[in-house]
């Protein structure tokens, strides 16, 4: 338990000590281990590979290992233990030779602050940490020094929240769940959230700007983009702020600087599996897959669709090895005790978390999670944000919709065919910095709607 607090408990540490900076690389590096030090084998190399013949000798060499020990990773036994160690062993000695070319010497180190600010290019993000010593957000701002925003509460009382809401979200649906629901982001408003708008505010961020949202332990399963007052002439976080979400800032800066090579013809895929097997038919995967291709299918350079008997666990890896853009709809199959078997539900069976990290996609830009339960991870490692909408984030997906609970059809429907409608720019492109403003349009329209509110706020933008 000690080491699996060590990072927050770190950064709160370094807060009381007036070490803003260093707080933000102490939790960087605590956090989100498994899936960053996968990142690290897809790491790119087009700056290696041009410096000198040495270079892109060294990037063959690497990329070659990084190719291999992902892949065993993934299939890992004790009889595979010694070719893990090998692999390791030489990875490390063509990482420790990179580092001693000129510009390279922090090749793969942890990032220092005045790399991971970078994050903040677009909009402020914010580190919202719960440790047993303090709870503190930190706004980190790309052009000035972080500023501190002390929270009023516990770490056993956000336990003890995020206990509750997770209770409350298995109920969506049924009597009497909006009075508690409401009741939860009011708290949220009051102890957490409203401090930090009154201290953005005062760093000029204006109203309708966009903020990333980085939490930590127990906020990672807390709704802090739909925080509010809820009482008439007050605004609530989503009239004052587009809010998105980043498990770690150093995953942000990598996914703005993923820009695609070839970003003249667009490939979009929309996957659908409303009979999947061996689980609950969905009757409105069809219409949605409809309304994705009406959409879609007359401005992207290429339009495929994969539904029921065609949406196997094979093609769908296949197909997102062709096509940048996907939409995915879906049962959702979170397992909380086992975070890499989470999966997608396909014709044959399940999608898992580990298929999709051992893919090599070609410049993933965009994906669309039509799918219930997407941002739940492990229960025990919170901190570790394994799920399926981060899953696809690590394996190079810029920008990810996921979803925080269950799903209405009807209401994903209607999100989905607005959605669309707002993420095409004014040249006629799809541009994936566009979905969370996408996303808070298609939001709005449900409010308009009369749509339950967990449904209004179960889906979350992740990434640029």
């Amino acid at each position: 338990m000690a080491t699996a607090s060590l990072a927050v408990d770190a950064f709160s540490c370094s807060i009381r000590n007036g070490a803003l900076a260093t707080a933000v690389e102490l939790v960087e590096q605590g956090r989100a281990v498994f899936l960053t030090q996968l990142a690290r084998f897809r790491t790119t190399l087009d700056e290696l590979s041009a410096a000198h013949h040495t270079g892109a000798a060294l990037a063959e060499e690497f990329r070659q290992l990084s190719f291999h020990l992902r892949n065993t990773f993934d299939q890992s036994t004790e009889d595979q233990s010694p070719q893990i160690r090998q692999l390791t062993m030489q990875w490390d000695d063509v990482v420790s030779r990179i580092r001693m070319l000129p510009d390279f010497s922090r090749f793969l180190l942890p990032p220092l602050f005045s790399d991971l600010r970078k994050a903040a290019e677009e909009g402020p993000v914010i580190v919202v940490n719960a440790s047993q010593y303090s709870c503190d957000a930190l706004i980190v701002l790309s052009d000035r020094d972080p500023v501190h925003v002390p929270i009023d509460i516990t770490q056993t009382e956000v336990s003890d929240l995020s206990t509750e809401f997770q209770l409350l979200s298995e109920d969506f649906g049924s009597f009497d769940t909006q009075h508690k629901l409401v009741r939860i982001l009011r708290k949220l408003w009051h102890d957490i959230v409203d401090p930090v708008v009154q201290a953005l505010g005062a760093s000029n961020v204006h109203p309708g700007s966009r903020i990333w949202w980085c939490p930590t332990a127990e906020f990672t399963l807390l709704p802090l983009h739909a925080a509010g007052p809820y009482e008439k002439k007050r605004d609530s976080l989503p009239y004052i702020y587009i809010s998105s979400y980043t498990p770690t800032l150093a995953t942000l800066v990598r996914a703005r600087q993923q820009v695609s090579r070839d970003a003249s013809r667009q490939y979009f895929v929309a996957i659908g599996q409303g009979n999947p097997d061996g689980g609950k038919p969905l009757q409105c995967v069809a219409p949605e897959l409809a309304v994705v291709a009406q959409r879609l299918a007359p401005i992207v350079s290429s339009f495929t669709s994969l539904e029921d008997s065609e949406a196997t666990v094979k093609a769908a890896v296949d197909v997102l090895n062709h096509n940048q853009w996907l939409h995915l709809a879906c049962h959702g199959m979170p397992n909380r005790k086992q975070p890499f078997e989470s999966s997608f539900a396909m014709r044959d069976g399940p999608l898992m978390i580990k298929d999709i990290i051992r893919s090599d996609w070609q410049n993933p830009e965009f994906a669309f999670l039509s799918a219930c339960h997407t941002t739940v991870g492990d229960e025990k490692s919170l901190d570790e944000s394994i799920h399926l909408a981060a899953a696809m984030q690590f394996s190079g997906f810029r920008s990810v919709i996921g979803s925080m609970w269950s799903v209405d059809d009807e209401v994903a429907q209607e999100v989905v065919s607005a959605f669309y409608g707002n993420l095409v720019d004014g040249s006629g492109r799809l541009d994936c910095t566009r979905a969370a403003m996408a996303l808070h349009k298609a939001v709005k329209k449900l409010r308009r709607n009369d749509v339950p509110l967990e449904q209004q706020i179960v889906f979350v933008h992740i990434g640029v």
